[in-house]
């Protein structure tokens, strides 16, 4: 029984994370594997890089990524309104210059994915209603409330 049970846990691991280490490429029409929609920054100037995944079912993940001998690690979440899509962020690399990325799970660390490319462009990204906070104008929330002076009449 528990050499059945072993059994099953090998195949599901083996299914959920692929065995040699993908190639990252930029999106296309035809995209079937991981891939990475766009760079971008955030209002705290962070960069973002938002994945597009081959299926919901694809393993939880973080980016590791280096430019200029300088290595962070960018923690991933997916976005609950569109489950094949990730956004990973982490320090700036400067515009027109290479960010070499690996992706490993969460779960276990193995190797999924590596590439290079260069961030030709950077678009302001505002994250998705569920990873925002919406800010909503209230009565009390008057230039007074924010200034400590009413405004001039």
């Amino acid at each position: 029984m528990s050499l059945l049970i072993v059994s099953v846990v090998i195949l599901r691991l083996h299914r959920t994370i692929p065995v040699a280490a993908a190639d990252i490429t930029l999106c296309d029409v035809d995209s079937s594997d991981l891939c990475v929609v766009t760079f971008g920054t955030d209002f705290l100037d962070n960069m973002i890089i938002n994945f597009q995944l081959p299926d919901a079912d694809y393993p939880a993940f973080y980016v590791r990524a280096s430019n200029r001998g300088n290595i962070n690690d960018y923690p991933c979440e997916v976005v609950r309104a569109a489950s094949t899509s990730v956004y990973c962020s982490g320090a700036r690399t400067p515009l027109g210059e290479y960010i070499d990325m690996e992706i490993f799970a969460t779960n276990g660390d193995a190797l999924i994915a590596r590439g290079r490319l260069v961030v030709s462009a950077l678009v302001r990204i505002t994250p998705p209603v569920d990873l925002a906070v919406t800010l909503t104008p209230t009565p009390e929330s008057t230039l007074t409330n924010l200034t400590g002076t009413p405004p001039a009449p």
